[in-house]
């Protein structure tokens, strides 16, 4: 799979079986020694109210279940969240 490949499918939270969103945009953070993806870094962008608030949501790889044909299986509970105004 080319890692192009992976935007346009949709993230689904494995222990609910809900659905997160469709992945559009995405950075992946290469381990330089290892030469693997480390990270998969989604940040997203919520209006709340006036103000716009700008969150990225962090998945180590190793804690994203499975990258099927059209979606990804995650433990929402395994990732870290930052948020900022």
């Amino acid at each position: 799979m080319r890692l192009s490949e992976i935007l346009g499918k949709e993230i689904i939270d494995h222990t609910k079986g809900e659905k997160l969103g469709v992945l559009s945009y995405a950075e992946f953070i290469i381990d330089e020694q290892g030469g693997y993806i480390h990270t998969l870094e989604i940040p997203l962008t919520e209006w709340n109210g006036l103000r716009k608030r700008k969150t990225t949501i962090q998945f180590r790889w190793n804690k994203i279940y499975r990258v099927g044909e059209e979606t990804i299986l995650v433990d929402p509970s395994q990732a870290d969240i930052q948020s900022k105004y």
